[in-house]
């Protein structure tokens, strides 16, 4: 499949185009107090209001299959329709832009980026783009009275074979950083 930018799109959104779409797909979560799960993820990325900046939506279910009946060597729209949706696990929106008045060095763009989630946190990133490959790191975090001890968060993604593997570190719970999510997704 030959990758066309998306119409009515932002120049400032050039570096970022290539995430714009519907994705689907599944992975494995675990960490130190939470078992090793399947989960099924969609993640929906737009530029529909034609602004600077990317719009992101994510929602994660567990699966009701077990962990082991995720084959990460299978794309991940296949897998998102082979497991079945179980509870809903997180959700997060926010948005993505490149870092205003900076500019792209050796295909390399730096980003921000903020989201919030219904569990109490509210969060602003930075990172990076280079080509097909994403890093962002939590910068700043702000949390509700009630939500969960969070101490930091870090995405990695990049497209391989046309498929966006992702793969999110966190440090929660008094703990270090440490591998939390990793999955495969495909275009819808």
């Amino acid at each position: 499949m030959v990758f066309q930018i998306p119409e009515n799109i932002a120049p400032e959104c050039y570096p970022m185009a290539w995430l714009v779409d519907t994705w689907q797909g599944a992975g494995v979560l675990e960490y130190e107090s939470i078992p090793a799960a399947g989960y099924l993820h969609e993640l929906i990325i737009d530029n529909d209001l034609g602004g600077p900046y990317l719009r992101v939506r994510s929602d994660i279910w567990i699966a009701e299959e077990p962990a082991g009946a995720v084959d990460k060597e299978i794309p991940g729209g296949i897998m998102f329709d082979q497991l079945t949706k179980g509870q809903l696990w997180s959700s997060m929106s926010g948005y993505l832009r490149a870092t205003p008045g900076s500019e792209a060095r050796d295909s390399v763009t730096m980003l921000e980026a903020t989201s919030a989630s219904p569990a109490g946190h509210a969060m602003t990133w930075a990172g990076l783009i280079k080509g097909p490959q994403l890093q962002l790191q939590a910068d700043a975090i702000a949390a509700t009275p009630t939500a969960s001890d969070f101490g930091g968060a870090r995405i990695m993604g990049g497209l391989v074979n046309s498929d966006l593997f992702m793969a999110y570190d966190m440090a929660a719970f008094g703990l270090e950083m440490a591998s939390y999510m990793a999955g495969r997704l495909s275009r819808v």
